[in-house]
């Protein structure tokens, strides 16, 4: 397995940082999402969306150690099992599909299948102006997490409860 990029964390802005062998940088951060507590009514602690940000603006080929190193920055999240990630791919400039097939790659490339699990969601919002946009998630935690029927429930529920708030 190719050793990932060195990576640190500026405890400034809060994010993981790392640059690759065409001096692309790279930004990731952890979080804190407060919809699950929101949505139940209940204080669930330990839930975060992961920013995954290409700060370069030029093209950059395909470097296989940029999902190595946050494959890498993952484990170290999930060294606390109570730990929940959320990955929403955003389709700002139309590639949400192709970063979420990227990510499902590395989740199954990778060992964390072993210890971490992940569920899917495609969620379908209807906007005011009878359009649908389609949102790309997925939800990655421990399999020791001691939440996690609570979480599953109210991840699944997301969709219904987007769509019956207006």
């Amino acid at each position: 397995m190719p050793s990932p990029y060195n990576y640190y964390f500026d405890k400034g802005s809060k994010t993981y940082n790392f640059t690759t062998k065409n001096s692309t940088e790279y930004k990731m951060a952890f979080i804190v999402d407060e919809k699950f507590s929101a949505i139940s009514g209940l204080e669930i602690n330990n839930i975060y969306q992961v920013i995954i940000e290409k700060v370069s603006d030029e093209i950059e080929k395909f470097d296989g150690l940029v999902a190595e190193t946050i494959k890498n920055i993952i484990k170290v999240f999930f060294e606390n099992s109570e730990n929940v990630m959320i990955y929403i791919c955003n389709d700002f400039d139309k590639k949400a599909i192709s970063r979420f097939n990227a990510f499902e790659r590395w989740y199954w490339n990778s060992d964390m299948t072993n210890y971490i699990s992940k569920i899917d969601n495609v969620i379908k919002f209807n906007l005011p102006d009878n359009q649908i946009q389609i949102i790309y998630t997925s939800l990655l935690f421990h399999k020791d997490n001691a939440n996690k029927e609570t979480i599953i429930e109210i991840y699944n529920t997301i969709e219904e409860i987007l769509n019956n708030d207006k």
